[in-house]
């Protein structure tokens, strides 16, 4: 049995696990925002319909602009990409050969990047007992050495746990006194909020930060993230990407979103009702639900080894919650569950009640 690696891909998980597809399916393995798109991508959709005949601008100069004045980053700092993932495949090119750690349970692209470009992975796990956090000695032992890079998720997929902007801060030093990397993923930033990203080191030597567009913005199909970091870290991770990699209408849609601040004031504060309301049901029925500060929550039954049932049952529902067989150290053991609309979080909430009766 060969599951997807990822969420998001509902049909083709079906067909791994030979079961019907149901005639009505809501994907909580996937964690954009709910309510879709910001209203000026409707507005604007027709009239970018001529764009689609003309080539993009290569380095994407308008949005870049919008992202610097966002950041208070200079352009330079700026590099745009056909989502976070292909930056995250590229920028690891300046760290060929060379050791990378990654902090468990993560994205299970870091691992794929760093060995697609010839590095050594060291592994970092945390569990429940201490919070989902790592430990902080051994991180600082690693990033003490030279010539090494960490990617840092924050907050973390899959558990949402946001590490401390001053933990990150006393890493970063580590690493720039070294000559070591932080590689941070900030692509669930925006859902906790902007005060807890590391964007106002923009420029440090020893920090790339990645960002998504995708999530907060629910602009999945049209791939769209950026990277941050020291003009000559750009500098030498350009050459790496195709001349084109953004495409003209995820160009202008990402300079039309990044505008719309009332939309993600009001997204943030959808998740966190709905998070908080979601908790609060599935602890009443003695889950463990991680303290999660992003738009997604893992879970677990009071029984772990009835995690796999669970998650069996409420896809006979039609109900699709990420696996976690390929996230290191919980090994199927938890499930993570992305927050949808009010509808249909009440939904799911219902038909983990009736399983667990």
């Amino acid at each position: 049995m060969t599951l997807p690696s990822h969420g998001a891909n509902p049909r083709q998980l079906y067909e791994s696990l030979q079961l019907q597809v149901p005639d009505h399916l809501i994907d909580f393995s996937e964690n954009s925002m709910p309510s879709g798109p910001p209203k000026a991508v409707k507005e604007h959709w027709g009239d970018w319909y001529a764009a689609a005949s003309s080539y993009p601008d290569p380095d994407g100069r308008r949005l870049k602009k919008l992202l610097s004045e966002k950041h208070r980053t200079d352009q330079s700092q700026v590099l745009l990409g056909n989502g976070a993932a292909e930056l995250m495949m590229t920028a690891l090119r300046l760290f060929r050969g060379k050791e990378v750690g990654v902090i468990h349970p993560a994205f299970s692209e870091y691992e794929r990047v760093i060995k697609a470009n010839d590095g050594l992975v060291r592994h970092f796990y945390t569990n429940e007992s201490t919070g989902w956090l790592p430990d902080d000695q051994e991180i600082e032992d690693f990033l003490s050495e030279p010539d090494r890079a960490l990617f840092v998720c924050n907050p973390n997929n899959p558990t949402g746990i946001r590490l401390e902007r001053h933990v990150l801060i006393s890493w970063l030093t580590i690493a720039e006194r070294s000559g070591s990397t932080l590689l941070l993923d900030e692509a669930f930033i925006d859902m906790a909020g902007e005060a807890y990203s590391l964007s106002d080191y923009t420029g440090s030597q020893s920090l790339i930060i990645f960002r998504s567009m995708t999530k907060m913005y629910s602009i999945a199909g049209l791939r769209l993230g950026y990277l941050l970091a020291d003009a000559a870290a750009v500098k030498k991770i350009r050459p790496f990407l195709p001349h084109w990699n953004v495409n003209q209408i995820a160009l202008l849609a990402g300079e039309a979103v990044i505008q719309d601040h009332a939309y993600t004031e009001k997204a943030r504060d959808f998740i966190r009702k709905e998070r908080l309301r979601i908790t609060t049901a599935l602890r009443q029925l003695d889950f463990k639900v991680s303290a999660s500060e992003a738009n997604y929550l893992l879970i677990q039954p009071s029984d772990p080894m009835q995690t796999e049932a669970l998650w069996r049952s409420l896809l006979k529902e039609g109900l699709v919650l990420r696996h976690t067989y390929n996230y290191r150290g919980l090994d199927g053991r938890w499930l993570r569950a992305g927050i949808k609309c009010h509808e249909q979080n009440t939904q799911l909430i219902g038909a983990i009640s009736r399983w667990a009766q």
